[in-house]
């Protein structure tokens, strides 16, 4: 009986192994296919932002401060006819669920030119209304002050300058939304507008 147990425990043994090796093996051919269409869709939301015509490179990396931590931001530069007019910062954090957007900001880092989702797991119907580029919500967050933090109220309120009336019915998540947005651009608008003091332009 003993003997028994000790078989079927190795075979547990084995199976974990074999199938630990073979999720690490399908892990590594498909991480660049996706790597891949991250970069493809980012391209894409670049070009709603900025208009046709517009192509990217490798992101510049800024390390900066998120929620109290250190993190790596990848920040995709906007060209178009060799300049950059702008960056599309790729930020990542929390409404119901993970949210990663991309944030348009103009070449000085003076407007924002609002956001694009990424990738969005929010309730349908509900909190995913903060990807419908039509919406009044998604509209919202264009010409903000990047350097001035924006502030969600209660839909229906006349919202000031750096205001945005939350989605009814989906508080966190368009609370989610502003944080992100204000979060990513506080850790890296400095050093962005130091990079359009420098000079960027691309041959």
């Amino acid at each position: 009986m003993k003997k028994d147990y000790l078989i079927q425990a190795w075979l547990v043994l084995l199976l974990a192994l074999v199938f630990g090796v073979a999720l690490a093996g399908v892990e590594k051919l498909t991480r660049p296919k996706i790597e891949q269409n991250v970069k493809d869709l980012i391209a894409l939301r670049l070009v709603d932002m900025f208009g046709k015509g517009t192509t990217t490179t490798e992101p510049v990396i800024i390390k900066g401060q998120i929620a109290g931590r250190d993190k790596e931001i990848l920040c995709y530069p906007a060209i178009r006819d060799g300049k950059t007019i702008g960056w599309g910062i790729k930020a990542e954090g929390q409404g119901y669920d993970t949210l990663t957007l991309l944030i348009g900001v103009d070449g000085k880092v003076e407007k924002l030119l609002g956001y694009r989702v990424i990738k969005c797991l929010e309730t349908a119907g509900i909190g995913d209304k903060i990807k419908k580029e039509k919406g009044n919500f998604y509209k919202q967050f264009e010409g903000k002050n990047p350097s001035e933090p924006i502030v969600a109220i209660t839909p229906g309120k006349t919202p000031g300058p750096q205001d945005i009336n939350t989605i009814s019915g989906a508080t966190i998540s368009s609370k989610g939304v502003t944080k992100i947005i204000n979060d990513h651009l506080a850790a890296v608008r400095e050093k962005l507008a130091a990079k359009a003091k420098e000079g960027n332009d691309h041959d």
